[in-house]
């Protein structure tokens, strides 16, 4: 895959994040606590765990945790880095790469901004643009490959496991019954969500992952 083609790859990834989540949405969660949302039809309605899910979910991660670390088939993080490092593939060396980058960024944001408040010229100020447009191209690019690389270290997957559990039992549907509407669950149990590979399941993971991230404690 050649430049082009990633960063485009990119920005197709990033604008199906944008369609999903937009402001107001993101402005009623600030404000209540919960998104809802309509898809092909059907209203959804996410709220932020409380703090008997949070439990439930934090005793879930731990015994996932322990399962896969009984298991020596699965590797924590470190173990998986250092494999990969024999291979020539520096982990750390990425994210330092990232952080390098990450603050180039952030100098050309801050000329960018001294260029538009002292109404200097336009041609600087594309220049500074493609520049930050850039970077954060590739900072996405070295990001989405670290992410994958580390996708089956033990921390990464029971992560994945405990999103998933707190989004099979934070999201909710509005269904009519007679003249009544009434909110249930979608997914009763977490192998019902594991199991639902509905394209509508992936655009609810991103609300729920957005509302789930939210929380520090988790």
């Amino acid at each position: 895959m050649d430049e082009i083609q990633k960063e485009e790859k990119i920005a197709e990834e990033t604008k199906k994040v944008n369609d999903v989540i937009d402001l107001n949405n993101i402005q009623d969660l600030l404000k209540k606590n919960e998104i809802e949302f309509e898809l092909e039809g059907t209203k959804y309605r996410i709220k932020k765990p409380d703090f008997k899910q949070k439990q439930e979910a934090y005793q879930k991660r731990i015994e996932k945790f322990t399962e896969l670390l009984a298991n020596d088939k699965y590797l924590l993080e470190e173990g998986l880095k250092k494999m990969y490092l024999k291979r020539g593939i520096d982990l750390d060396g990425m994210l330092r790469k990232m952080v390098q980058l990450q603050k180039e960024r952030d100098n050309f944001s801050l000329k960018l901004g001294e260029v538009i408040a002292n109404k200097g010229s336009q041609s600087d100020m594309e220049q500074y643009k493609d520049e930050i447009e850039k970077l954060n191209a590739t900072i996405q690019e070295l990001s989405a490959k670290r992410t994958g690389l580390l996708e089956f270290c033990i921390e990464n997957q029971v992560l994945i496991y405990t999103y998933s559990y707190l989004t099979s039992v934070i999201t909710d549907k509005l269904v009519k019954d007679g003249d009544k509407e009434n909110w249930v669950k979608v997914w009763n149990t977490l192998d019902e969500f594991q199991e639902d590979k509905d394209r509508i399941a992936n655009k609810i993971s991103y609300y729920a992952a957005f509302i789930i991230g939210m929380d520090a404690d988790i």
